[in-house]
């Protein structure tokens, strides 16, 4: 079923260029480190290197090799936005599916959450939470960004079941006495399978983005490397006063890119499963 699914998205050229780009990071991310062992941490005397053969995109101020930086600074990020991207799809698909099939008093109960957190500026929570929090894992910094992102992908699933909840086949089964959680998986999950594929894209977008947010303001992980902290250490040296370009150029045109093929992925998917948009 999954592969019937995604078999379309292969004939459209968006989305070729768009998982291209995404794949060839997502290699970067997981193989660099593989290749190309040198530890990111290690401090050296070749400090302030411009890119040369020992050090293929040089060296920082504490002589640390900033493409050995990159490449695991990818591997983080990619995984916060996947991380992210998963914790807000699941309480986005628990609140919206639960508020389509209960209806009544728990639907307005999860909707007012819904709203809430809808309208709260989700960032500045967000900079609280971590401003509080002395030592930030990858793993709490990806729980933090996906705490907030899941309210519009609520209310739209909510709309969409609304409407299935109303077709012949899930009266049917309601009246051959399905349970709710049945009704949900065999009979709602999947006519809503396509866009959450989608908003999990889009989902992913987001936590790359807000790590590298977080990051730069001094919020972001306490331990490891991430795309977003080496831009930190970068503006902290005034990497970019001093012309230093081999250091903030790398990671901050890899986040460009990434999220860049992200909204082209999911222009991509939209055009293809939407029917509206689909080209003759």
């Amino acid at each position: 079923m999954f592969l019937t699914m995604i078999k379309p998205l292969f004939k459209n050229k968006k989305f070729i260029i768009g998982f291209s780009i995404f794949i060839i990071f997502l290699l970067m991310g997981f193989l660099g480190p593989v290749f190309y062992r040198v530890d990111p941490t290690e401090m050296t005397w070749d400090y302030e290197q411009p890119p040369s053969p020992s050090h293929p995109l040089g060296t920082d101020t504490y002589g640390r090799d900033i493409l050995a930086q990159l490449f695991h600074g990818i591997r983080s990020s990619l995984y916060i936005g996947f991380l992210a991207a998963i914790i807000s799809l699941v309480i986005g698909t628990f609140i919206g599916t639960l508020s389509a099939v209960k209806r009544g008093l728990v639907d307005d109960t999860l909707m007012a959450v819904t709203n809430i957190v809808l309208t709260t500026p989700s960032i500045l929570i967000a900079i609280l939470i971590a401003s509080y929090l002395k030592v930030r894992s990858i793993e709490i910094v990806a729980l933090i960004l996906g705490l907030f992102q899941w309210p519009w992908f609520a209310r739209a699933i909510r709309a969409q079941l609304m409407s299935v909840m109303s077709r012949e086949y899930v009266n049917l089964s309601i009246m051959a006495g399905y349970s709710d959680l049945r009704l949900i998986f065999e009979d709602l999950i999947p006519t809503i399978a396509t866009y959450a594929f989608m908003s999990f894209v889009l989902f992913i977008n987001g936590g790359i983005m807000g790590e590298a947010g977080l990051s730069l303001i001094g919020l972001g992980p306490t331990r490891g490397i991430s795309l977003g902290i080496m831009l930190q250490w970068a503006v902290l040296m005034e990497a970019v006063r001093r012309g230093m370009w081999w250091w903030f150029v790398p990671p901050g045109l890899s986040i460009v890119a990434i999220t860049a093929s992200l909204l082209v992925i999911s222009t991509a998917m939209d055009e293809v499963f939407n029917p509206r948009l689909r080209e003759e």
